[in-house]
């Protein structure tokens, strides 16, 4: 139940890393775009800059989600979203389902395997009064 619990944060804190990296990717897009924009040195030097920002948000997104950006693209779109989210969301469910179970197997102390049903009865059987001889 505790391993179960330790993964169920764990799988949450994923799941939440995921979201906050899907939702932050077109804002480091728009910052690789400004910092390309502040150097102004020329021969192409902010295109370079640009592309070398624009690749280090995809790996970041690569790094916590799993999800690729292809080259020549700048945004995710909803599949790619969606895939990247719903792994994390799924893997939290799972570790949910298995945390519940194991509070109810410790809550209940017991494990009911209908196989064969038996009926045993637990009281003392009572005893015949012994009759006094004459």
């Amino acid at each position: 139940m505790i391993i179960s619990l330790l993964m169920l944060f764990s799988s949450g804190a994923l799941m939440f890393d995921s979201w906050q990296a899907v939702k932050g990717f077109d804002d480091c897009v728009i910052d690789a775009y400004k910092a390309s924009e502040t150097v102004d040195v020329g021969n192409g030097i902010e295109k370079l800059v640009y592309e070398l920002k624009i690749n280090e948000c995809k790996d970041s997104l690569y790094q916590i989600t799993g999800a690729q950006i292809p080259g020549g693209n700048y945004e995710l779109s909803m599949r790619q979203k969606a895939t990247a989210f719903l792994g994390p969301v799924s893997v939290f469910l799972g570790w949910a389902i298995v945390f519940l179970f194991a509070l109810f197997l410790f809550n209940s102390a017991t494990i009911v395997v209908p196989i064969e049903q038996i009926e045993i009865s637990l009281s003392k059987p009572k005893a015949k009064p012994k009759r006094k001889k004459k």
